[in-house]
């Protein structure tokens, strides 16, 4: 059965004012892991102490692509004291993918790079990577044209299903190299208002299992905007998830 894990950005002003405290209280909600994109002013010992302490293995990290082209060695290092040894690009601007073989080739060479490194290098979707290029295929379709032993894809189930595609089609079209899935719900689509898994109406009943058999080990819970209980939203996606995985 999958692993359920939190994107930490859902609680980032939590885990600002208090990492230590807040990764407590994420192992003690249920969680199997987390999933970094900083360490938040803290050395990566200290990081994978409080992880330890509460019971959660840090399943990956994001970070910009930037930092993946002129950090390699130094996240590298990083991710090995955490004990993970996935890193995910966590976004791309929009306008970049108007020069999309550009794009292509600067994530290749990043993907060499950290393969050299020992990590396995993912890609996180947002929306604008499912929108038709000139010749009508999509970024996320010549991303899948690189081997899959370079790149893995992060789907992110919430935002393919804001860009309006079918997120179940896209978690068969990429079956086997997506070992780490994003599930976000949305109460419409017109005013992209995130909420709880099961709260929503992506239809995350039937994608969960649909993530599991696509080869899915982590279903990682996000919500971009958490509201004023974070802890209390991120507990409720959780039973949700979980019992989804039950069913």
């Amino acid at each position: 059965m999958a692993n359920v894990g939190l994107q930490l950005w859902t609680i980032r002003d939590e885990c600002d004012r208090d990492l230590e405290g807040t990764l407590l209280r994420v192992g003690e909600l249920g969680y199997d892991g987390v999933e970094l994109f900083q360490l938040h002013g803290h050395d990566a010992g200290q990081v994978r102490a409080w992880l330890d302490a509460a019971g959660l293995v840090a399943l990956g990290r994001h970070a910009p692509l930037e930092a993946l082209e002129s950090e390699p060695a130094q996240l590298a290092a990083e991710l090995g004291t955490l004990g993970a040894d996935r890193l995910a690009l966590s976004w791309v601007d929009p306008d970049s993918i108007d020069r999309p073989r550009e794009l292509v080739a600067r994530i290749e060479a990043v993907a060499h790079a950290l393969r050299d490194a020992g990590l396995r290098f993912g890609f996180h979707n947002h929306w604008a990577e499912l929108r038709a290029l000139d010749d009508g295929r999509t970024f996320l379709d010549l991303l899948r044209e690189l081997p899959a032993e370079l790149l893995w894809l992060e789907l992110d189930l919430g935002w393919i299903w804001q860009a309006g595609a079918d997120p179940a089609e896209q978690l068969d079209r990429t079956a086997g190299r997506c070992p780490v899935v994003h599930v976000k719900d949305y109460r419409s689509r017109e005013d992209r208002d995130d909420v709880p898994i099961g709260d929503g109406v992506v239809g995350y009943e039937g994608l969960v299992p649909a993530a599991v058999a696509a080869g899915a080990e982590w279903l990682v819970v996000e919500e971009d905007e958490v509201g004023p209980d974070p802890f209390g939203a991120v507990e409720r996606s959780l039973r949700a998830v979980r019992r989804m995985l039950a069913t």
